[in-house]
């Protein structure tokens, strides 16, 4: 791990670069824009993105090149923090996997929608020598079995290999996505258990097992509201790994639940009440993120764990990035900025 020395020098630039976030008047300010162009104009001109658009010519920048750019700065970001980290395997690389996972993901999306031919125009080829794979041939990729082969020499492919589709079936996209979760999360808690300290330990755990464990009550709730007659093991099938902080008899109650309502009147005679929609009680990305950025901020400012601060700021800066993405897409589609706020961790 890092030692230290080196300690100190990523605390330091961590704290350094969280301080060029955007602010609430940045934020005010891009809702205000009228055009991709003009978002783009602003980031470049007014914020700490100016660097990193430094050679963008606004006027000429469509949506997916843009958010495209956003994604590699935080990549940089994590480069330039990774040269105080010297190990060949550091836990460190979990940022990459988790980009080869939304990869992979991607391409079975696109596999399944017939347009896997769409896959060059946005791969992130910024991290293509970081990756276990090329994300180039990825884009070659016409189907399953192509797929498989690329990723024969990753662990990918044996995760994969069960959920072949058979004749002209779907790909099963939530079955590939539970695979491959599981395969990250349950991977990161034998890296933590293995390499931090127990304090750091349960830092690192809180972070990670509060989004799963959120994930897992969203996904059993949406299963109730829209497929209310999925097979209660499939169900349990689709379940990212925890840290059992939720009780079992709680989770199989949500599970087990015959109707949406039976599912919500469960949710509301719990803690868990606090994390949902008041309209409807189904989770939304927005509580989800929300959670996740509170807590992170929090281990951010105040825990003396490198590794906690670093995991924690690139969760920000990845929910910052979310944020811009959403500013991009309510003016795309015409949306008031009243509304685009709200939407906005």
């Amino acid at each position: 791990m890092m030692t230290s020395l080196s300690d100190g020098a990523i605390m330091t630039k961590i704290k350094a670069m969280y301080g060029k976030r955007l602010t609430e008047e940045q934020y005010r300010a891009l809702m205000q824009k009228k055009t991709v162009a003009e978002v783009a104009a602003y980031l470049k001109d007014e914020t700490g993105y100016s660097e990193a658009l430094s050679a963008v010519q606004p006027g000429s920048i469509h949506r997916g090149q843009l958010e495209n750019m956003l994604r590699k700065t935080r990549f940089n970001r994590y480069l330039s923090l990774m040269r105080y980290e010297f190990q060949k395997e550091s836990f460190y690389d979990y940022v990459v996997k988790e980009v080869e996972i939304d990869q992979i993901l991607q391409m079975i999306r696109l596999l399944n929608t017939r347009r896997p031919e769409e896959y060059i125009l946005q791969y992130p080829a910024f991290i293509e020598k970081k990756a276990a794979f090329s994300f180039l041939s990825l884009a070659n990729v016409r189907d399953f079995d192509g797929l498989l082969a690329l990723l024969a020499k990753t662990p990918y492919a044996n995760l994969l290999r069960q959920f072949r589709p058979v004749g002209a079936e779907l790909i099963d996209y939530t079955r590939c996505e539970v695979a491959l979760q599981s395969f990250y999360y349950t991977g990161l808690k034998e890296q933590i258990k293995k390499k931090f300290s127990k304090k750091t330990a349960l830092q690192l755990n809180e972070i990670f097992d509060t989004y799963t464990e959120l994930t897992n009550i969203n996904n059993i709730l949406r299963y109730k509201a829209y497929f209310p007659k999925t097979p209660y093991a499939e169900i349990r099938k689709s379940m990212l790994p925890t840290n059992d902080r939720i009780p079992k008899r709680f989770m199989d109650e949500l599970i087990e639940s015959p109707d949406i309502d039976k599912a919500r009147d469960a949710l509301v005679h719990s803690p868990y009440v606090k994390y949902t929609n008041g309209k409807d009680n189904i989770f939304i990305e927005y509580e989800l993120n929300r959670i996740r950025y509170n807590l992170c901020r929090n281990y951010l400012r105040f825990s003396q764990s490198t590794a906690t601060v670093f995991v924690s700021y690139m969760i920000l800066s990845m929910v910052e990035i979310a944020n811009i993405t959403t500013i991009i897409e309510g003016i795309r589609y015409g949306v008031p900025h009243e509304e685009i706020k709200k939407m906005i961790i």
